[in-house]
């Protein structure tokens, strides 16, 4: 029995064995070494960028990219203003604007290389002033003059942005400050039936100047003037502008100029309420009206 059994499990042995046999064991993949990639160099800073210009409204600053221990490198530029980037400004130089005055501007300069670390640095800050230090302090006053229909809390507020506006007469020198009542000068707000009421000059259509009294016709500002609607470009908020600056312009002094050609900015001191004869709207002192004739 035992030797007819035999050949049978020799048999299935060799069966169950030959997989194994033809097969061999299971191969195992080498282990793969990782490749080492070389760490990035680092760029030093032989000299930082620098700003060059006069830090006032009006002027241009220009940077120096500064000196690296390495060339060819990339070099990105972005101004920046109380250390927050300057939408557009990526440029070499950069011309300062009214929303600098009072606040600080300085350069920052990123270089990189391919295998190199990217650097960062910035230039020292300054604070940016008007095109002039104060000479002399104005105080004045707000009054109204008759029913009021618009109003009085943004004509307030709107008047002490014009005094200061680094466009405006702070560009001569000049600081406006505003008191509750008195000062050397008053702006009014008036009715422009109650406008003739303080000279036999003044009318009721326009703005007038009488004294220590500069009068903001409520109806002008409130509306502008049908000329000045009529040019292209221009606003209510840059007639405001306009007829308190030419009205103060008048109290500083200033007596009324002609278009000096065509194409040609305005005088603030022009009426530009009637007309502009071939010059172009300007609410703003120009650079030779800055240099005010007298103070009051």
């Amino acid at each position: 029995m035992l030797s007819r059994l035999l050949p049978l499990v020799l048999a299935a042995g060799l069966l169950s064995a030959a997989p194994a046999t033809a097969a061999g064991p299971t191969p195992v993949a080498p282990a793969v070494a990782p490749t080492s990639q070389p760490a990035p160099q680092q760029i030093v800073v032989r000299e930082g960028p620098k700003v060059k210009g006069t830090h006032r409204f009006g002027k241009t600053l220009t940077r120096s990219v500064g000196r690296y221990s390495v060339g060819g490198l990339q070099v990105r530029t972005q101004w920046l203003r109380d250390g927050k980037p300057i939408k557009g400004a990526t440029r070499w130089k950069y011309e300062l604007g009214v929303r600098d005055v009072g606040h600080t501007v300085r350069v920052r300069v990123t270089v990189s290389k391919p295998g190199y670390r990217t650097l960062t640095h910035r230039s020292p800050w300054r604070k940016v002033k008007h095109v002039r230090d104060v000479r002399r302090t104005v105080k004045y006053s707000i009054a109204t003059n008759g029913s009021m229909t618009t109003s009085v809390k943004t004509f307030k507020r709107q008047v002490a942005e014009i005094l200061d506006d680094p466009r405006g007469w702070r560009a001569a020198g000049i600081k406006f400050k505003r008191v509750k009542s008195g000062g050397s000068m008053t702006i009014v707000l008036a009715q422009a039936s109650r406008v003739p009421t303080y000279s036999s000059v003044c009318s009721s259509t326009w703005s007038c100047r009488v004294g220590r009294h500069v009068i903001i016709n409520q109806e002008r500002w409130k509306h502008a003037s049908p000329a000045w609607n009529a040019a292209k470009g221009t606003t209510l908020r840059g007639y405001r502008h306009m007829v308190v600056n030419h009205e103060t312009g008048h109290w500083l002094g200033w007596h009324h100029k002609s278009c000096g050609g065509k194409g040609q900015k305005a005088p603030v001191m022009m009426q530009q309420s009637k007309g502009r004869n071939g010059c172009t709207f300007n609410p703003w002192p120009k650079p030779s009206e800055r240099n005010v004739p007298r103070y009051r």
